[in-house]
């Protein structure tokens, strides 16, 4: 079985298993743009990231691999956002925004140079305890992402999508071979995560 250009991939779980699908959103997360957007108003647009958490969670912000400090940045197709907390010892100190060694680092983000400004996909990598702190907020809502990232991360976790996990698509449930199946026969996949009831 196939799945169409605008599938939708539900995994129902318990709330608690929820939080080990967090690595995966290292993979990157793609949303639409037909324009660039600076990033604090394109975190705001997402569940879970109010201003308050940016600012007092969100330390470390790189951008196509180069650190960044400016929430005011934009972003444009084709460019890939990372978000991770405090990162732990001298590499830390000297990516976090605004930090007093971030003189150290041997480029930063450029304010002036947004990627694209085209039509397409704005990546978004969240790491450590960003990842887990928004895993069920974003995928609950749906995440698009490219299918071989899925796959390729489905194959290596393969012990938290046992059962109770259910998938299913487009109302019809799939065991984990064929939900594996599926997803290999188109470029992105989008993934929404239910709740099943308590045990």
């Amino acid at each position: 079985m196939g799945l169409s250009a605008n599938s939708c991939l539900t995994i129902s779980l318990l709330r608690k298993m929820a939080n080990g699908m967090a690595s995966l959103l290292q993979h990157g997360i793609l949303y639409a743009v037909d324009r660039p957007v600076d990033i604090r108003s394109f975190l705001l647009s997402l569940p879970g990231f109010s201003a308050e958490y940016i600012e007092k969670t969100v330390q470390t912000i790189f951008i196509n691999g180069t650190a960044a400090d400016n929430l005011d940045r934009p972003l444009g197709c084709g460019e890939t956002l990372a978000l991770s907390a405090a990162m732990p010892g001298l590499a830390g100190a000297i990516f976090r925004r605004h930090g007093r060694h971030s003189s150290l680092r041997s480029q930063t983000a450029i304010k002036e140079q947004p990627g694209n400004h085209g039509a397409g996909y704005i990546t978004l990598k969240l790491f450590n305890s960003v990842a887990i702190d928004r895993v069920f907020d974003l995928m609950s809502q749906g995440i698009l992402i490219h299918s071989q990232a899925y796959y390729d991360y489905a194959v290596r976790q393969e012990k938290i999508f046992q059962p109770p996990v259910e998938f299913a698509f487009a109302g019809r449930p799939l065991s984990y071979a064929e939900m594996l199946h599926a997803v290999r026969q188109m470029p992105l996949v989008k993934i929404q995560l239910c709740l099943l009831p308590a045990l």
